[in-house]
């Protein structure tokens, strides 16, 4: 934690309910975005630091043509919580 590699630490027997908590959080979010930030890791594993970098970047284009980023955009420009579709 101390040199940044982990956000929490918690005694092992909360680990499950702070997993959960965590979990909740992160599906509140974009599920496209979601969806392709794990790709992002799972596939950047399987390929070298270029080829990674390009996927990422790639990834990251992609989702300028969703619905979930124009209403994040818009949700963002009027101050409130965006109503993410998974489109």
């Amino acid at each position: 934690m101390r040199v940044g590699l982990v956000n929490k630490v918690v005694p092992a027997d909360q680990l499950m309910t702070e997993a959960k908590k965590m979990a909740k959080k992160f599906a509140a979010r974009g599920a496209v975005a979601i969806s392709l930030a794990k790709s992002c890791v799972n596939e950047g594993l399987r390929m070298d630091l270029k080829m990674g970098l390009q996927y990422e970047h790639k990834c990251f284009a992609l989702l300028f043509a969703t619905e979930d980023q124009k209403e994040g955009m818009n949700a963002f420009v009027e101050k409130r919580k965006p109503n993410f579709k998974g489109r």
